[in-house]
């Protein structure tokens, strides 16, 4: 498991992560802003690890993994790399898809990991998965034992865990959901 936090020590990505903390309430802009930055940071060791591998299949879980995926995708395009980005609507991929991520790196993008089931719904889904990474802004650490034989980058792991809910405040295993803080869709 590659960490952003423990092996990038940047001002600039202390930032944008404390942005990204739900206790910061940042929303919209500077949230979508911190996701896509930190998507890109996180390509380069990404790109490091591909082994020289320039053909990738971004998978990006809809709606709170688009910033950060985009990042993603964005900076491999930038460091030379062929990229498919690819939306994932309720954790389902087309059989147009698979053809698409037919001999690529696979990357699955989601901004955050708690119990894996989208992630896990998505593998299983994938005819193969010896070249799956799967990237994140936040895993819990009671969760990172789950993901322990997977490729996984993520920026940092809290000691939090909680569900996303349309909530301002962490209280009762309930906290602010990504999405609707990167799109302002609180009602």
């Amino acid at each position: 498991m590659y960490v952003l936090n423990e092996s990038c020590q940047n001002n600039n990505v202390e930032q944008l992560i404390d942005i990204c903390k739900s206790s910061s309430m940042s929303m919209g802009y500077k949230l979508r802003t911190a996701h896509y930055q930190l998507g890109e940071v996180i390509a380069e060791p990404i790109a490091k690890s591909s082994n020289q591998q320039r053909n990738y299949a971004v998978l990006i879980l809809m709606r709170a993994g688009l910033c950060f995926g985009n990042g993603i995708a964005d900076k491999l395009e930038q460091l030379g790399s062929n990229v498919s980005i690819i939306f994932v609507n309720d954790d389902l991929i087309s059989n147009e898809d698979l053809e698409i991520v037919r001999d690529k790196n696979i990357i699955i993008v989601d901004a955050v990991i708690n119990s894996g089931k989208s992630v896990f719904g998505l593998i299983d889904q994938l005819p193969d998965t010896d070249s799956v990474k799967l990237a994140t802004t936040v895993i819990p650490s009671s969760s990172t034992e789950l993901l322990e034989s997977y490729d996984l980058y993520t920026v940092r792991v809290s000691d939090n865990k909680y569900e996303g809910a349309k909530v301002q405040v962490i209280s009762g295993g309930k906290g602010p959901d990504t999405g609707d803080r990167l799109f302002n869709t609180y009602s």
